[in-house]
């Protein structure tokens, strides 16, 4: 599932807007917002406020209303239609024929967002007869490209693929960037519909470049939110969360508000992925009130599928299917082919669970039929498995077993690995029910191989990037509820002073002295907590910093096809995550002078087993560590020495073994020093080992580390392998 609505190039206008900020129009702002009974449009960006600067000194306006439309079409839709209607008012008092046509086509862009195509498909070709008469080439190839993302939203891939790449043939011609930012990104999220992944993030990256070339906001949060989209289809979570957190950010500095819904849409989507329900269910909830203010029909279609899916987990079939109802119900209103594919499947799935198996046949046969048409692939697969599901229930296996083969055959010949394993397993399952003991085998096997193949892929699950803007409004706002305290305090201890000066003067120059002591009390108090914000914030975006260096290093990794290099880079990855957690657990507890080393040795060995643990070999870890409170310079490089003790005991200490013991201790000795023991009762080290003449960096890494601890460290090799770090 993704982004639907498909990246649009609007009519700019050529005049260049003024660089500052203004309170334009205030007053009527004000009186409009009293009579009107509808909701006031949301405000603009610092672009519409220099375009509204220049608006006010020119006399040729339809020009820059038309920039203005272009411009809120990210913002609102309806502000942008609005804004439309006065550029064409404008243009024909200007007798400028070219800006009517720019005003038509922004408008029917509006129109388009909204999901009305048959309003839209009329505005376009009203449009294109005045650019027509003038010969204008960028006019008529703007059209055609909204031409293409209506036949793309309406389903007619094929027919979009075509005009997408005759467009960009013609846009590269005409040295027109902005177009071909478009159809290479369409071009890219057509692959992406059909299941090529790989090739949908080559086209990004290609739109990505130039976008950035032209600095164009719009496009370049568009692109990344949708390359995120990629990537968690690819089960890249941590990659995923980044690049949607770029465009939410662009989207939130530019105020595009109609993009923002679906980056919050999508966000939820990560959440949901990694089983946090109650985030998923926040951000869902704030993308539909955001495409309800909008009137955005196809957002709404679009989180109410994905709500669906969060409640069918849930168990709440009811509202599952009432989410999924309202889907396909908006879906077949604004002629969403793809959408109403989604929404059936899902919409059968919930009527199989709750036994209503004639109706989920007829959802299920019927989107067989329109995904072949369509060409959507993976849609075809999830289909014939859900419908092989429901022969099992009905006990025909023949017909589950035919349906599970040709759904296997075809989701191997365009590489859906998950669906895949799935359906090797329910083969498995469906064998061993009609006594088939050998095919139930072989198909178990497959299913086994490809499942140790899924869970020992790097998935990291961790995307605390997304909990920094939600933490730092939580913190402004126990800054305001503590400021907005004191301000009560402060007229509570005024209406004092008020009845105490009937009293004596004595009286009132103690009660002066207790307030101004109190203020200052509570000053210094503020200041120290501001200070411990401070810092918890700066350990924060550290986190941060090294979260992001270990993502480019995983991607990196999977351009690398040299193992050697592969698995330096892996293990450089390994070193930066382990100071990261560092960070992390510095921010998250109230001390920030010290960490807790065996807490930290608990969340280190938990992070190394899902990465190097093998299913073969049973490896268990203890943790033993007194008086583990360690200040942060030592934690950095004594953390980067376990970490590469434990990663080499799991990696080599065990081969050929079905269990493993891994004892790792840090305790204080009588005299002062501390001592680090990592111990395994693996195959041990080579007779000749010795840690200062040994060629790996991982252990070279040991001994320099040590050193800069001013410590000693010792290796052992009896019954497995003992190294001791004393500092």
């Amino acid at each position: 599932m993704g982004v639907y609505y498909p990246l649009q190039v609007m009519t700019l206008s050529t005049a260049k807007p003024y660089r500052y900020r203004f309170f334009f129009g205030l007053i009527t702002h004000l009186i409009w917002l009293f009579v009107n009974p509808f909701p006031a449009f949301p405000q603009g960006n610092h672009t519409t406020d220099s375009l509204y600067t220049l608006l006010k000194e020119s006399k040729k306006k339809a020009s820059i209303l038309n920039a203005l439309a272009a411009e809120y079409l990210y913002i609102s839709p309806l502000k942008s239609m609005q804004i439309a209607a006065e550029a064409e008012e404008a243009a024909r008092n200007e007798r400028n024929g070219i800006e009517e046509a720019n005003a038509l086509h922004n408008t029917a862009c509006a129109y388009m967002a909204l999901g009305k195509y048959d309003t839209t498909n009329l505005l376009l070709e009203r449009s294109r007869r005045i650019f027509s008469r003038f010969n204008n080439m960028e006019g008529l190839l703007r059209i055609d490209n909204s031409l293409a993302n209506l036949n793309y939203m309406q389903g007619r891939l094929d027919e979009a693929r075509r005009m997408y790449e005759d467009n960009l043939i013609k846009a590269r011609k005409a040295k027109l960037p902005a177009l071909e930012v478009s159809a290479i990104t369409n071009i890219g999220r057509i692959n992406w519909l059909q299941g090529r992944y790989d090739t949908a993030l080559l086209y990004y990256q290609e739109a990505l470049k130039k976008a950035d070339s032209i600095n164009n906001a719009s496009m370049q949060g568009m692109i990344h939110l949708l390359t995120g989209i990629a990537f968690q289809d690819k089960g890249y979570y941590e990659m995923a969360a980044g690049k949607m957190l770029l465009a939410k950010e662009l989207f939130e500095k530019m105020n595009y508000l109609s993009k923002l819904a679906y980056t919050y849409n999508y966000l939820g989507s990560v959440y949901y992925e990694l089983q946090e329900n109650e985030n998923a269910l926040a951000y869902y909830r704030k993308a539909l009130d955001s495409f309800r203010q909008n009137d955005d029909d196809w957002g709404n279609a679009l989180t109410s599928r994905y709500l669906g899916m969060l409640f069918q987990r849930l168990r709440l079939s009811d509202s599952a299917r009432y989410y999924f109802l309202t889907s396909l119900t908006l879906a077949h209103r604004l002629n969403d082919w793809s959408g109403e594919l989604y929404s059936q499947r899902f919409l059968g799935e919930v009527l199989l669970e709750s036994g209503n198996i004639d109706s989920a046949r007829i959802f299920f046969l019927d989107n067989i039929r329109k995904s072949g048409i369509l060409k959507n692939m993976r849609e075809k697969v999830n289909n014939l498995y859900d419908l092989g599901l429901l022969n099992v229930q009905e006990k025909k296996y023949s017909d589950a077993l035919g349906l599970f083969h040709e759904a296997g055959k075809l989701a191997d010949s365009i590489g859906l690995f998950y669906e895949n394993m799935l359906i090797n397993k329910q083969l498995s399952e469906t064998y061993e029910i009609t006594g088939d003991l050998a095919s139930s085998l072989r198909y178990y096997k497959i299913y086994k191989s490809l499942n140790d193949t899924i869970f020992s892929t790097t998935k990291r699950k961790n995307i605390d990037e997304l909990q920094l803007r939600y933490e730092t409004e939580k913190k402004n706002s126990e800054i305001t509820s503590l400021k907005l305290e004191q301000e009560v305090q402060a007229a509570r201890l005024r209406n004092q002073r008020i009845f105490v000066y009937t009293l004596t003067s004595v009286l009132i120059m103690v009660l002066a002295t207790i307030v101004i002591l109190w203020r200052s009390y509570k000053q210094k108090k503020e200041s120290d907590r501001e200070k411990e914000i401070l810092l918890k914030e700066i350990h924060h975006r550290v986190k941060n910093n090294l979260q992001t260096i270990s993502s480019l290093l995983s991607l990196q990794s999977y351009t690398i096809r040299d193992t050697k290099v592969r698995d330096a880079v892996r293990e450089s990855q390994d070193r930066v995550k382990s100071m990261a957690l560092i960070h992390q657990m510095l921010y998250q507890q109230e001390e920030l002078s010290k960490i807790d080393f065996g807490k930290y040795l608990d969340q280190l060995v938990a992070n190394i087993a899902s990465v190097y643990g093998k299913q073969e070999t049973n490896i268990n870890c203890t943790i033993a560590c007194q008086d583990a409170g360690i200040d942060i310079d030592t934690t950095i490089p004594l953390g980067l020495i376990a970490n590469e003790l434990i990663v080499n005991a799991f990696k080599y200490a065990f081969d050929g073994r079905e269990r493993g013991n891994i004892i790792i201790s840090l305790n204080r000795q009588p005299d002062g020093k501390m001592l680090l023991r990592v111990r395994d009762d693996g195959r041990g080290m080579p007779d000749n080992f010795h840690i200062d003449k040994t060629e790996t960096l991982g252990l070279k890494l040991v001994s320099l580390l040590t050193r800069q601890l001013k410590g000693e460290v010792t290796c052992i090799s009896q019954n497995g392998t003992e190294f001791l770090i004393t500092f």
